[in-house]
């Protein structure tokens, strides 16, 4: 286990929280907000572990709009962003983990939207808000390929990491992913996710992804090996 300090920062977002419930659990009065949160408390702890600083935009059962989680996140240094969340299908026969990154044309649209809306559109700062706003794009999928083949390799699911539109990834000025832990209404995998030792296992490879993308982020770090 890696000990030493990282000069890192991780905003935990756990999905849902108070009256917005989520998608339920395959056990009565079991919901999406409280295994995030769960998972959530468990990542933050073995991260801490490494020497990072740990941000949390819930660590409570409490419901929070998509404007406050962006404001909560953005108000930190941040090196990333991890959203947590259950998945659900109509079926309830799926299965797996999947990891999501902003869309590439909402990317394009937000940087666009930052030169314009800088005090000097046509000048240097524009064209850095634009730029940075790419380059936290790059970093995102660079995030997202290595958390999730930590979880692909554990819990199976999608093979790539996706694409969406989801909006509380729109807006964060840090590299930002969004984690579907696993589908909370299948019939095997609802009860696993309900379990502390399943979700201490996805908590672990989560943050060994984010150490991974650490060591990316600075090549002096690279040959630390990460369990």
């Amino acid at each position: 286990m890696i000990t030493l300090m990282l000069a890192l920062t991780v905003v935990i977002d756990p999905g849902h929280g108070g009256s917005n419930t989520g998608a339920p659990g395959r056990r009565p009065g079991t919901y999406e907000k409280q295994v995030t949160l769960s998972v959530a408390r468990m990542l933050k702890a073995r991260l801490q572990e490494s020497g990072a600083t740990v941000v949390m935009t819930r660590d409570r059962d409490e419901y929070l709009t998509l404007r406050e989680r962006s404001r909560r996140a953005n108000g930190h240094a941040s090196t990333c962003f991890v959203s947590l969340h259950g998945n659900a299908s109509p079926d309830h026969s799926r299965r797996g983990v999947e990891t999501y990154v902003l869309s590439r044309e909402v990317t394009e649209v937000e940087a666009r939207r930052a030169r314009v809306q800088s005090s000097e559109p046509a000048g240097a700062a524009g064209l850095l808000a634009e730029l940075a706003l790419i380059e936290a794009h790059r970093a995102s999928v660079s995030l997202a390929q290595a958390v999730h083949g930590r979880l692909y390799e554990a819990r199976g699911g999608a093979r790539q990491v996706k694409q969406a539109t989801y909006d509380v990834l729109s807006g964060q000025t840090a590299p930002a992913i969004l984690v579907e832990i696993g589908f909370l209404d299948h019939p095997l995998e609802g009860v696993e996710l309900l379990e502390p030792a399943v979700q201490a296992e996805v908590a672990e490879n989560i943050a060994a992804g984010v150490l991974e993308f650490a060591g990316y982020q600075r090549p002096g770090l690279a040959q630390l090996q990460i369990p």
